[in-house]
């Protein structure tokens, strides 16, 4: 099935509002820098609530709310293509942010991300605010799938992803490291053929009351410490970019009688160009989600010969250094390169749980292709459930059967114990 595809807007700073059927206004807005301080007084105020479904950080939650950190925020929300964030206001009082990370408009996808208020959480007003943000993902963003992975612990988020409309699609297993563990997430997603005609917020919003939006005060200026941390920011980038650099260097390798010769990227992409002429056997189509993807996701590869011929590509597309997760790719130039393939795999998910201290591993496996889904069981990996609606590069919908593998499955990998490579010309 091919689908329309609508050109998206360019990264700008749309403010994006309307009225609930409480009456209250709500709008989303881009975040200020003089949000700090009622962004800071609300996270502190709600820890017990927010802490225990939010990513792991080595930094106290004290330390993670101070001004620079959010100012670095804000820094990154602006500058980041891949990333759309907004400041949730209730008749103008700040009450949450609502996040779209890991567009990729190749694929037509990203994940939501919001959290709320206490004072104002128990009302359609994060039904509302998601709302408007998805409507603009499936209109002026031009996205046709969005996701939202929720902890399987945090059921008032699930049911409130159950009354938007969101699919259950797969239980991830241990995906995402949030309050101090890694825990498992419920893929739900959103699809933009299950949308009314009239969108999704107007099943939360009250059209008849004309939009009014309330007239606050605004402090534009910059302070001298909120300059200096943009400052550091900047400069920092490439700072940040280096561990991950040198992470994913590597040599070519020796894997039984297979040479590995490394192809490595910062954007899954370019890592796509040296796969073009081949058929893909598990074939990733998943989405970094974590906030600073743009500095951790790397596509980075091998290409698998054998007495001189290609077999064809295995690598992640991307992996993330910073959620310590990477979804894996296999490309073969024939049916016969499978086995060989199949060893080269086996040695990469190796390195990646034992040198690369990746924690999880996925990949999609369409769901009419039985070699590739027995390829994948033969790697140690578990199906979780379907993903719906996958847009591939030919611009076809197909669905996708998510597989993965998380590193308490790494221990007993016949590849670990038999196949240890060795540097090429060693």
């Amino acid at each position: 099935m091919s689908i329309p595809r609508t050109h998206p807007e360019k990264h700008g700073s749309a403010e994006l509002a309307a009225v609930a059927r409480s009456g209250e206004v709500v709008r989303l807005r881009p975040p200020r820098f003089s949000d700090h301080r009622e962004w800071r007084r609300i996270r502190l105020r709600d820890r017990a609530i927010i802490e225990p479904f939010w990513a792991t950080s080595p930094l106290s939650w004290e330390a993670r709310h101070t001004q620079d950190e959010w100012v670095q925020e804000c820094l990154h929300l602006r500058s980041c293509r891949r990333s759309r964030g907004f400041v949730i206001e209730v008749d103008g009082r700040f009450a949450g942010q609502v996040n779209l990370f890991g567009i990729d408009h190749v694929s037509r996808s990203a994940e939501l991300g919001i959290w709320m208020d206490s004072a104002v959480g128990g009302r359609v007003i994060g039904h509302l605010a998601i709302s408007i943000l998805m409507d603009h993902a499936f209109t002026a963003l031009g996205l046709y799938r969005l996701t939202a992975p929720i902890c399987v612990d945090n059921l008032p988020a699930a049911r409130g992803a159950d009354r938007l409309g969101f699919v259950r699609e797969a239980t991830m297993k241990r995906s995402f490291a949030a309050g101090g563990r890694r825990k498992d997430h419920i893929l739900f997603a959103m699809t933009a053929d299950r949308v009314p005609g009239e969108g999704l917020t107007a099943q939360w919003s009250d059209p008849s009351v004309p939009l009014v939006l309330p007239v606050c005060s605004v402090d534009r200026r910059i302070s001298p410490r909120s300059l200096a941390t943009g400052c550091r920011y900047v400069l920092g980038t490439a700072k940040r970019l280096a561990p991950g650099r040198a992470a994913l260097q590597a040599a070519p390798a020796h894997v039984g009688g297979l040479i590995l010769r490394p192809v490595h990227a910062l954007s899954p992409p370019l890592l796509r160009r040296h796969c073009g002429e081949e058929d893909a056997v598990l074939e990733g189509m998943w989405q970094p989600s974590s906030p600073l993807a743009d500095w951790s996701g790397h596509a980075f590869g091998y290409r698998v010969e054998k007495d001189g011929r290609h077999l064809g590509t295995v690598g992640f597309e991307p992996i993330d250094l910073v959620r310590h997760d990477a979804t894996l790719r296999v490309d073969a130039t024939g049916d016969d390169s499978h086995r060989a393939l199949l060893q080269a795999a086996g040695w990469l998910l190796d390195r990646a749980f034992w040198v690369l201290n990746i924690e999880r591993v996925q990949t999609g496996v369409d769901s009419c292709n039985a070699v590739a889904a027995g390829f994948a069981k033969a790697l140690g990996l578990t199906i979780e459930g379907r993903m719906r609606g996958i847009t591939t590069r030919d611009e076809r919908l197909r669905d996708l059967d998510l597989w993965a593998k998380v590193a308490d499955g790494s221990a007993d990998s016949e590849t670990h114990r038999l196949d240890h490579a060795t540097p090429a010309g060693e």
